[in-house]
């Protein structure tokens, strides 16, 4: 299974755009998707975020209307998001502390109530959930994959190096 994050920006409602101006973010809201293919435009998926909307942490199949929805691959998620997540849900949805926390610094954290990107972002187990609005979230997501990214490359040029010391050992030895 592999792990993906879709970024609402579609126009929503009232609340969509509080929270789009109080978190300088074009996003509004994210969900958390775990499949076995790469997710695009258009398709349903079975997601798991905390929503107003739905009043708390629910899983829910979303069709990714375009252009209404970002996807970002997370290679690096822990195997473990997903339950990370559902561990908590029936939990309600935690909107003004979200609000607060990018308006006035408050970064407070009620533990029984959960906004989408403070969910997701404790599932993949990111520092302080609490103060992450959707933009900071992605941030977060691509900040990671670049490190994942430089790290795969080196370990690949560190297995080259070695096979190509191996096969200079065997030229070497045959000889």
């Amino acid at each position: 299974m592999r792990y993906y994050v879709a970024f609402y920006r579609g126009r929503g409602t009232m609340a969509d755009r509080i929270v789009r101006h109080a978190t300088r973010s074009p996003f509004s809201h994210c969900e958390l998707i775990r499949t076995d293919v790469t997710p695009r435009r258009g398709d349903t998926v079975e997601c798991i975020s905390a929503s107003g909307r739905d009043n708390g942490v629910r899983i829910k199949s979303i069709t990714l209307e375009d252009p209404k929805w970002d996807i970002y691959a997370v290679p690096w998620a822990p195997d473990d998001a997903w339950d990370r997540a559902a561990a908590h849900l029936g939990q309600p949805y935690e909107l003004w502390s979200m609000i607060l926390s990018q308006l006035f610094n408050f970064r407070r954290h009620s533990r029984d109530r959960w906004f989408c990107s403070e969910l997701i972002a404790h599932a993949l187990g990111l520092n302080m959930p609490h103060a992450k609005s959707p933009g900071d979230l992605l941030r977060d997501i691509d900040d990671h994959t670049d490190t994942y990214k430089l790290v795969l490359s080196r370990m690949t040029a560190t297995r080259r190096g070695a096979q190509d010391v191996d096969e200079d050992e065997d030229l070497t030895a045959a000889t």
